[in-house]
């Protein structure tokens, strides 16, 4: 039943009360969402003056305050961006994400103040993640970019992700800061106001504990080692830049280290993306190389590696069992644009049986595309292994985007980046293992895999959450074009 519009008191607020609160909101957004994930609570509040603003002022000023808020908070990323995608592609990037905000903005505004009523609250909140689903599923880089990965030090908070996907925070991230800022509106109307704060304590203390009784409740299950190893930048090289006795020369060395982790009880070894260039010259060689090291040292490894022997070359990986078997090839399904044109894109994901369990193989990006990698949760796999090369800077929040499918479609997953991270992390998105390659120098890393298989209702389901908001985009469209009819 539809309620009866409340009006609110309008106030009048000073240019420098507006430019304050602009302010605050940017530097809360530019802190927050940055790529270290050190501050992300304050996401909780950083759009509340914007949205406090937009109800006391027009629509005009309204968006201008907010697309300048957030485009200070997207400044954090501008110096990454234009160095991996070059100044013209930064700045449209920069500019597109505050654009889409402040249309947002001004949207839950007219709601807001139209449609008068407590519920209203869902506006923002319904509004952004709708957006943030439907460039999620058109955009070339997946969910890259998306707010709900500021979150990943927050472990109660992300298990919700194993029912709603990551959808299910970014929800939670824009609905507390909307209740606040409703709640502020109807702060002189009782009823409103209560129910309200009502549904704030109620939507804090069952999202946060849930997440809180999921981790507590997390079973005992069988483990295996695993190990890592990214050799030091200057020994991975660039496809027909240097002589094959150099790239074989690089090999060795791999296999060297393999051996050092096999003799500290691993039993699978994955190597970075594109850790080695395999072509015709070379074939032989190197997998001869690689499958004695497996058969040696009795591990399994994955291998992220160039192939330079198929036409169109990939992006590929290998995976080889303990008896030196090569069990499956794996290509790269989503390609960065711009920087890997040269290969032909894979179509499926890989499955793998290893020690009697059902196992993955992807590489780096593909674990940014949520719907892809649910194929490997509606598979069964209890362990993802990942190739992987990132680019710096971005070495947490690259780790942590991959992290968060685990959460989501439970399973274990085991990550190893070039200049980047080395990542070993539960099905409760907990990393148990870590090391730090970034700056290019060679990382090793040995930790235990927990082998678990959970059956999540986001592996179930899909993006049943993201469908939901967007018919709930839809029902306050009617509800607004209904009450402006009478």
């Amino acid at each position: 039943m539809l309620s009866v519009k409340t009006p609110v008191t309008r106030l009048s607020f000073s240019l420098p009360v507006m430019v304050l609160g602009t302010l605050i909101s940017g530097l809360c957004w530019y802190v927050s969402c940055g790529l270290s994930g050190e501050y992300g609570w304050l996401l909780w509040i950083a759009p509340v003056p914007v949205l406090i603003l937009s109800f006391q002022t027009s629509k005009g000023t309204t968006f201008l305050i907010a697309f300048t808020a957030y485009l200070i908070g997207r400044l954090s990323w501008f110096s990454y961006l234009e160095s991996v995608a070059t100044l013209i592609p930064a700045i449209i990037f920069t500019l597109l994400f505050p654009l889409a905000f402040a249309c947002i903005i001004l949207i839950s505004r007219i709601i807001v103040l139209q449609i008068g009523s407590w519920y209203t609250l869902f506006a923002f909140p319904v509004f952004f993640t709708t957006f943030e689903f439907l460039f999620s599923i058109s955009s070339p880089h997946g969910t890259a970019g998306s707010i709900a990965y500021s979150q990943m030090n927050m472990l109660p908070l992300i298990q919700i992700a194993s029912v709603t996907g990551m959808l299910g925070i970014t929800f939670f991230v824009t609905c507390v800061p909307s209740a606040i800022a409703v709640g502020w509106l109807y702060h002189k109307e009782k009823v409103q106001f209560r129910y309200i704060l009502s549904f704030l304590t109620l939507l804090i203390i069952s999202v946060l504990g849930f997440g809180e009784f999921r981790l507590i409740s997390i079973p005992r299950t069988p483990k295996f080692k695993a190990g890592l190893v990214s050799l030091d930048e200057k020994y991975h090289y660039e496809p027909g830049r240097v002589e094959a006795s150099k790239e074989i020369k690089a090999v060795e060395n791999y296999v060297f280290h393999i051996a050092e982790l096999a003799r500290q009880g691993a039993h699978m070894i994955v190597l970075p993306e594109r850790a080695i260039n395999i072509h015709t010259e070379t074939n032989a060689e190197i997998l001869s190389l690689l499958q004695d090291a497996a058969r040696q040292n009795q591990v399994g490894l994955v291998i992220g590696y160039t192939n330079l022997v198929q036409k169109p070359e990939t992006n590929a990986a290998l995976i080889i069992d303990v008896t030196g078997n090569l069990l499956n090839q794996y290509n790269k399904v989503h390609l960065i644009p711009g920087l890997e044109g040269q290969f032909m894109p894979g179509k499926n994901p890989a499955i793998v049986n290893f020690m009697s369990n059902q196992t993955g193989m992807a590489i780096c990006k593909d674990l940014d595309f949520t719907r892809y990698i649910r194929k490997y949760g509606v598979a069964g796999i209890s362990v993802l292994f990942v190739p992987a090369w990132d680019f710096t800077v971005d070495d947490w929040l690259h780790s942590r985007m991959a992290i968060l499918r685990s959460v989501e479609n439970g399973f274990s997953q085991v990550r190893a980046a070039r200049k980047g991270r080395l990542t070993i992390n539960d099905a409760y998105g907990r990393v148990t293992s870590e090391a730090n390659c970034a700056d290019g120098q060679q990382a090793l890393l040995i930790g235990s895999v927990s082998i678990v298989r959970i059956h999540t209702l986001y592996s179930r389901f899909g993006e049943w959450f993201g469908v939901l908001n967007v018919l709930a985009v839809i029902g306050f469209i009617s509800i607004y074009m209904y009450r402006r009819k009478r």
